[in-house]
């Protein structure tokens, strides 16, 4: 089994167009790996000062924020490959002035990194959502999941390899070679961009029935023809199985916020240390990781069903235990962080290979943007509840588990029932 998954992700990656793609989206992942934690060291040496980093992560999620609904509706509307190199070209720009500033006379102020880091959050906004609609495009739908497990365990080794090499960078290159090596890794993603553009014939769309095809246009109504972002929720009404998984994964986004947050807290003030938060932290991503290759390994398309109650497990467990710190040894502790973080990376890609299979390519990256949109609001929730209420970790531990639960139960009950029917 394991040789025939292998030759079934070689015999993907040696398909023109995904090939094409994936080779950009390594070399971006790689070239950004340093950038997060170049960019807090930049701001507190900049500023010195925690508000200086604070500004600079505001003004990179407010742009995310506010401008994915944006990204949703271009990619629906134009070509999602053009939109992602417009999307990357506003990032290298971003990314490129900064680093011109950085190695000029000029003192480097917080402002220049808030700006940076704002038209930086504007092109993700873009781009995220158009990337969502173009895979299910690249890929047959039996290698779909493949494709998805591929580009998570990208991002993993990504978010691993990202503090050492920041570290390494920063102490002996300095910020700006940070920034040149992110220039450098956009400009080769844009060349292979410009390249899929000339090869791209979007499977998804040949291989439509003939009957989805024709009930598109006799089924459109306004929210088919209104490419606004609240457009999008209104579709969603045609899918209850894809609204419950949304909510359950707005949950599971505010405890990770949670988590960020009350982690360290919690092993400063009951755990020994800010060691004892390295070896969570350090968990996290290794959990993480192998959630992604375990998906990626497997040749079966695993069900959304299934996933859901899997991802509520995951998390309810990570919560018990830090419920249940006091009694329990850092070591049990670290075993149900990196659960979480196993089950949320494998159960993620399940549901976004759900909803790229099922939802009909017309809507599909603005319904995508809703994603973003939800798991984008959902962290920094959680990291607000986990600074407001730090005297009560207990009982948002106990709440948050319990909206798990309630929501898990129609995620699961509906997840396979009546979608392609609704299409």
């Amino acid at each position: 089994m394991p040789t025939a998954t292998l030759k079934d992700q070689a015999a993907m990656l040696r398909e023109r167009r995904f090939a094409t793609f994936f080779t950009g989206h390594v070399v971006s992942k790689l070239g950004d790996a340093a950038v997060p934690v170049a960019f807090a060291l930049a701001a507190y040496q900049v500023s010195h000062s925690a508000a200086g980093l604070t500004w600079v992560l505001l003004s990179l999620w407010a742009a995310r924020f506010f401008l994915v609904a944006t990204g949703g509706r271009l990619a629906d509307r134009f070509n999602r490959v053009k939109v992602m190199i417009g999307a990357d070209l506003l990032r290298l720009t971003a990314q490129g002035a900064l680093a011109v500033v950085a190695v000029s006379p000029l003192p480097l102020h917080s402002w220049h990194l808030c700006v940076s880091a704002a038209l930086y959050g504007a092109g993700t906004a873009l781009y995220n959502p158009a990337q969502i609609g173009l895979t299910p495009e690249l890929v047959a739908e039996d290698r779909l999941q493949r494709a998805n497990g591929l580009l998570s365990l990208v991002a993993d080794v990504s978010f691993l390899l990202g503090p050492v090499l920041a570290g390494v960078l920063m102490s002996t290159l300095g910020f700006s070679w940070v920034l040149w090596l992110d220039v450098v890794s956009f400009v080769v993603n844009l060349v292979c961009l410009t390249r899929l553009a000339r090869l791209h014939v979007p499977a998804r769309r040949a291989t439509m029935t003939t009957d989805i095809a024709a009930g598109a246009a006799a089924a459109s109504g306004p929210d088919d023809t209104d490419t606004r972002f609240r457009a999008g929720f209104a579709i969603m009404a045609r899918y209850p199985w894809f609204s419950f998984g949304m909510a359950l994964w707005f949950v599971v986004s505010l405890g990770i916020g949670l988590t960020a947050v009350a982690g360290p807290v919690i092993a400063v003030e009951s755990l020994g240390g800010a060691g004892a938060w390295s070896i969570l932290a350090t968990c996290l991503a290794v959990g993480s990781l192998l959630g992604s290759i375990a998906v990626m390994s497997t040749a079966k398309q695993h069900p959304w069903k299934a996933a859901a109650v899997v991802v509520t497990l995951g998390a309810v467990v990570q919560f018990t235990a830090l419920t249940l710190r006091q009694e329990l040894p850092t070591a049990v502790l670290g075993a149900s962080f990196a659960l979480c973080a196993l089950t949320t990376a494998a159960c993620g890609i399940v549901w976004d290979t759900t909803y790229q299979s099922e939802i009909p390519e017309r809507y599909l990256s603005r319904l995508g943007s809703v994603d973003n949109f939800v798991n984008a609001a959902g962290v920094p929730v959680g990291m607000l509840l986990g600074g407001l209420f730090a005297d009560h970790y207990d009982i948002l531990f106990l709440g948050v588990s319990a909206l798990l639960v309630l929501l898990c139960v129609p995620a699961a009950r509906l997840a396979g029932h009546g979608r392609k029917a609704t299409a």
